[in-house]
């Protein structure tokens, strides 16, 4: 089974001053899947990295990743539904989750503006993840 993360794209005009560092969420979701077994994980920061979509769309069939995650606040969230557009047109079979603050409270609206996107992960992500994951390998064999 193979992961993909993806840091999004995502520009403020602002919080780039305080310069780049690697997004803790990806640690905080590997850790467990790791210790579940899955042990395929590639993560993307196409923040940091500045990465149009083209790239990351070539990235993401090069992988060719089971699952594609993203995480978003408010302000994010546009940037990480494109990500999981791209997945849905380059991985079509790719499961595409979206978890984050803006996810776990307005859930409804990102289903509904953002068909592309499989899974919206609600609350305490690492959990939840595992379970999800376990899920869909039991489900595809």
């Amino acid at each position: 089974m193979r992961i993909l993360f993806v840091h999004p794209n995502y520009r403020s005009g602002g919080a780039e001053i305080a310069g780049t560092w690697p997004p803790a969420w990806v640690a905080y979701l590997s850790g467990p899947l790791r210790r579940a077994g899955f042990d395929d994980i590639t993560f993307i920061d196409a923040m940091t990295e500045n990465i149009a979509d083209e790239e990351l769309a070539r990235r993401m069939e090069e992988l060719q990743p089971d699952f594609v995650g993203v995480t978003a606040i408010t302000p994010s969230i546009y940037a990480a539904e494109r990500v999981l557009e791209l997945a849905a047109l380059h991985v079509p079979r790719a499961v595409r989750v979206l978890g984050g603050v803006h996810g776990t409270f307005m859930f409804k609206q990102v289903l509904a503006e953002a068909p592309h996107i499989d899974v919206v992960v609600r609350g305490e992500v690492p959990a939840a993840i595992r379970k999800l994951y376990l899920e869909v390998l039991r489900l595809i064999g």
